[in-house]
């Protein structure tokens, strides 16, 4: 019986750490295998993550919102709470007790992603072209498709060139925005673990690990 314990406590130990070790084929050791620039980008509560648009687009699909920008920033959340820019209290306690409908939105923007996130903290972290691929499958994958396979537009975005797209997957918590963008940056290679990433702060504190805070 002890030894089935241990043999049990290990295995748990090993699910849950596992994922700090960087992906090596995805993620090299070697600095100067990594050479594109991958933000995340915290706003307090909600964390996104951002990338120069050239490295993921041919893995997004099709659709003429999509902005045609240098860089690209997505998030995911509940749907209402999230699409909402008033949304108050009870939308976020619903958002929080629920299994509510979510939504990935995506923002474009030219400038350097520290100027317009001037207010938000945000770590950059190199990852390799192939990384950014998985990245972009990563997104693509979270965005919800109709029987057309066209990505379901679900309301405008919060910034001038963005936009919300329904997503086919359940928001409730544990599941937060904040885990989803700790997958989002695991599909890199890098060495994170979204079973911590409960929060933005987390997400910055193990991104930190191996990046560099620029704001």
């Amino acid at each position: 019986m002890k030894r089935s314990i241990i043999v049990c406590l290990a295995a748990a130990l090993l699910i849950f750490s596992g994922c700090l070790k960087p992906i090596s084929e995805l993620y090299p050791d070697d600095p100067e295998l990594r050479t594109i620039p991958v933000y995340i980008v915290s706003h307090g509560w909600h964390a996104g993550i951002a990338i120069e648009t050239e490295y993921v687009i041919a893995s997004l699909p099709e659709h003429s919102e999509i902005p045609e920008t240098k860089f690209l920033k997505f998030g995911w959340g509940d749907a209402r709470y999230y699409s909402d820019p008033d949304a108050g209290f009870w939308l976020m306690m619903r958002a929080a007790l629920l299994p509510t409908k979510s939504a990935i939105q995506v923002v474009g923007f030219d400038i350097p992603v520290q100027m317009y996130f001037s207010g938000s903290t945000i770590v950059e972290i190199k990852i390799t072209e192939e990384g950014a691929v998985k990245l972009g499958e990563f997104v693509d994958q979270t965005i919800k498709k109709g029987d057309d396979g066209n990505p379901v537009y679900y309301a405008d975005g919060l910034y001038r060139n963005s936009l919300f797209f329904e997503s086919d997957r359940f928001y409730i918590l544990p599941r937060t925005s904040n885990k989803w963008t700790a997958r989002a940056l695991r599909k890199t290679g890098y060495p994170i673990s979204p079973f911590y990433a409960f929060t933005s702060g987390n997400v910055v504190q193990q991104a930190s690990k191996d990046g560099e805070k620029i704001n």
